[in-house]
């Protein structure tokens, strides 16, 4: 079943994922298409097995850092699992936009091969997330449709007025940028989550926010509007992104 995208207006960005199965896992690949609702893998998919004698140093290094130190600190359980697997599949993909979500069901029924056959987490750094594999299978692959909400984050940092930044990750996965609002203050807070949930529903789905656009919704001011902002090197986001502005 194809994965549509409704609103689909394509654009010259690329979509680009990016997978880590940690586990221990053999030298042959034999994916059922009907099990994984698979049928190919995307062009200019790299899939690469690091283990103790394959780079060990490149599987250590995402055992680092704020993402790594934020897993020990809430999961430890699921750390000492990740701690402990011999080596990690990693499934990089970049290709040019498309019209449908099919790269995207192909990758979920990679990675859920992989989790059946050796793999014990799911490292989704766009997303700033680690899987448990019976949180995957539950939110992600059993769902047999697109979950974007699975695959995006919402991030509220505050300010140093104290109001508070909203700002979205892992929409490059789809081609699109990300989303971010400034200035962001407990009244408004609610409304402005469900406008950034459409705009990630949208862009998923194949829309594109228009530069310039004026946000047209109750609860929020008429004279906010969108500007394009950013490159794929800005570490906010790793990604381009849109800056809603409040005038």
């Amino acid at each position: 079943m194809s994965w549509e995208r409704t609103y689909f207006t394509p654009t010259e960005d690329s979509i680009f994922s990016f997978f880590v199965i940690f586990g221990d896992f053999g030298n042959e690949v034999n994916i059922s298409g009907s099990k994984y609702n698979f049928d190919g893998l995307p062009e200019n998919t790299d899939l690469a097995n690091y283990h103790d004698g394959a780079s060990p140093e490149y599987r250590e290094g995402f055992k680092s850092g704020y993402l790594w130190d934020e897993l020990c600190e809430d999961d430890q359980e699921l750390a000492r699992t990740v701690q402990s697997a011999s080596s990690c599949m990693v499934i990089r993909t970049e290709i040019p936009d498309q019209e449908s979500l099919d790269y995207l069901r192909n990758l979920v029924g990679l990675v859920t091969y992989f989790l059946d056959n050796g793999g014990i987490c799911v490292y989704e750094p766009q997303r700033f997330k680690w899987w448990r594999p019976e949180d995957w299978r539950d939110k992600v692959f059993l769902a047999k449709e697109p979950k974007p909400f699975q695959h995006t984050q919402i991030l509220v940092s505050e300010q140093e007025n104290g109001q508070l930044w909203y700002h979205t990750r892992g929409l490059r996965l789809f081609a699109r940028p990300d989303i971010s609002v400034h200035d962001v203050t407990d009244a408004t807070s609610s409304n402005v989550l469900e406008m950034i949930n459409r705009f990630i529903e949208y862009q998923a789905l194949g829309g594109v926010i228009e530069h310039g656009k004026r946000i047209n919704m109750a609860g929020l001011p008429s004279s906010m509007w969108c500007e394009h902002r950013g490159d794929y090197d800005d570490d906010d986001f790793n990604n381009k992104h849109v800056e809603v502005h409040w005038e």
